[in-house]
């Protein structure tokens, strides 16, 4: 473990070298470099009953700092090395920082994750969450193409606020704390067949390449709306789906779903899916709301899957969301959103509030909340209240 270890500070190390000391003097090879830096200093009130049970203080503060580099070196027109580079520091007052610390990722077969740093009140982490080449090419009839190697985002699926088919990076949506969702470790060949019609096939290898995930995404467009399917091997499960979008008059509609099969489910399998819908209603107002229901779950409280939960393998343990969102922008640099999410079978739910304010082109500053409601072993139930500051600054 020791030796792999070091193997991998090895990669990093020279990628690191390739990217950063990359000759400047080659007009075909140029580096642009950019970034952000977040401070979030967050208070959170545990609901007392949870408390008790889970042997923790009511309430809680913490503070994280996010540092993310995202140099991409170009060498010629058609070949990229794309890197982002993230540290984190946590403050906590006791243990209870959902939504806020790092969770080990499903889709990495490679640890490129560190820890220096680790004490009762605080950590101290980095982590690679992309490290890429990015490859086009041209074939003799004039069709094209692109080969992406490495740690990646892989962007499936139509839905604001779910996206049953984003099978490689999918994200809970009442994690205020995270902005990108995790990259996978994986090789995916697109083939661009059209002006709105491409081929994307992916592997993902996991468990050390003991398992590994098989995924094709087939896309166009038909008079206005852009539509996909999809079909693969998803931890060891056939799946299959599809997603679309377009619009209705003026407002926007979208869904997708997914099938998977699963023998524990009647039936064998079980599908999960979304339809959604936005509108600008005036040039400052803006709203959506968008329906989820998840086949994987339960109608049972005490049936809930709360490891897979914690350790990010499901997004959700019902059947039935609702999410509504409206933003609204007050001046030209102040604006105000709110949203909520609704489980319909256990009667939880949150409601969150966000004031940002634009200092500058590059600096924003925000107010928040999430405010969690339910009855004991609901779902929100074991979520914190939050009320929390946001700094951010793009460079």
């Amino acid at each position: 473990m020791t030796s792999l270890h070091h193997s991998i500070h090895s990669v990093v190390s020279v990628s690191l070298c390739l990217i950063f000391f990359a000759p400047k003097g080659n007009a075909q090879t140029s580096l642009d470099f950019s970034g952000y830096v977040m401070e979030m200093p967050v208070y959170e009130s545990i609901q007392p009953s949870f408390a008790r049970l889970a042997d923790m203080s009511n309430s809680e503060f913490a503070s994280l700092t996010r540092l993310r580099l995202r140099p991409t070196l170009h060498l010629g027109d058609n070949t990229k090395i794309g890197l982002e580079y993230e540290i984190d520091g946590l403050y906590y007052s006791g243990s209870a920082t959902i939504g806020l610390a790092s969770t080990t990722p499903l889709r990495q077969v490679v640890s490129l994750h560190w820890h220096p740093l680790s004490g009762d009140h605080g950590s101290i982490s980095d982590y690679i969450d992309r490290l890429y080449l990015d490859q086009e090419f041209s074939f003799p009839n004039g069709a094209s193409g692109k080969l992406v190697l490495g740690r990646q985002r892989i962007s499936w699926g139509t839905g604001r606020v779910w996206n049953p088919t984003d099978i490689f990076n999918p994200i809970n949506p009442a994690d205020f704390g995270k902005i990108e969702k995790d990259g996978a470790d994986a090789a995916s060949m697109t083939f661009y067949l059209g002006q709105l019609t491409d081929l994307q096939l992916v592997y993902n290898a996991e468990y050390h390449f003991f398992t590994s995930n098989y995924a094709a995404r087939f896309r166009t467009n038909i008079i206005g709306y852009d539509l996909a399917v999809l079909a693969g091997l998803l931890d060891r499960r056939v799946i299959t789906g599809g997603d679309f979008a377009g619009n209705v008059w003026t407002a926007g509609i979208r869904g997708e779903g997914l099938v998977s099969q699963d023998p524990s489910k009647s039936g064998g399998y079980y599908v999960n899916w979304i339809l959604g819908m936005d509108y600008q209603f005036t040039s400052r107002l803006y709203g959506l709301f968008e329906y989820y229901h998840n086949g994987e779950g339960t109608l049972n409280r005490f049936d809930y899957n709360l490891t897979g939960l914690y350790e990010g393998r499901i997004l959700n343990l019902a059947e039935d969301y609702l999410a509504l969102s409206a933003t609204y922008q007050l001046t030209a640099l102040t604006t105000v959103m709110a949203s909520s999410i609704s489980n319909f079978n256990d009667g939880s739910g949150y409601l969150a509030g966000t004031i940002s304010y634009s200092a500058s082109d590059n600096t924003s500053f925000s107010v928040g909340t999430l405010y969690t409601y339910g009855k004991t072993f609901t779902e929100y139930w074991y979520y914190p209240q939050a009320y929390y500051l946001k700094l951010e600054t793009y460079f």
